[in-house]
């Protein structure tokens, strides 16, 4: 099944990362650039009370699979992945 984000709850910041709030938490996805021998791809965190309560081992494709992930966390659906 594919995961489809709540693209209007994600705000796009100056950096070009994405921010939103769900449940209490924060979540944010970036950006990794393509290096040497690495994949490039997005991530996402999420934080708690100011502290890191989950993130991505792996890197998304697309900015809205990992918010879609994210979000999927912040509901309890999910384990960080």
């Amino acid at each position: 099944m594919r995961m489809h984000a709540t693209v209007s709850i994600w705000q796009r910041e100056h950096d070009g990362s994405y921010v939103a709030e769900m449940n209490g938490y924060k979540l944010h996805v970036t950006w990794k650039p393509e290096a040497p021998g690495e994949r490039r791809g997005f991530r996402w965190k999420a934080e708690l009370e100011g502290k890191e309560a989950a993130a991505s081992d792996e890197l998304c494709e697309e900015p809205e699979l990992a918010m879609a992930t994210a979000e999927a966390f912040a509901r309890g659906k999910t384990t960080a992945s």
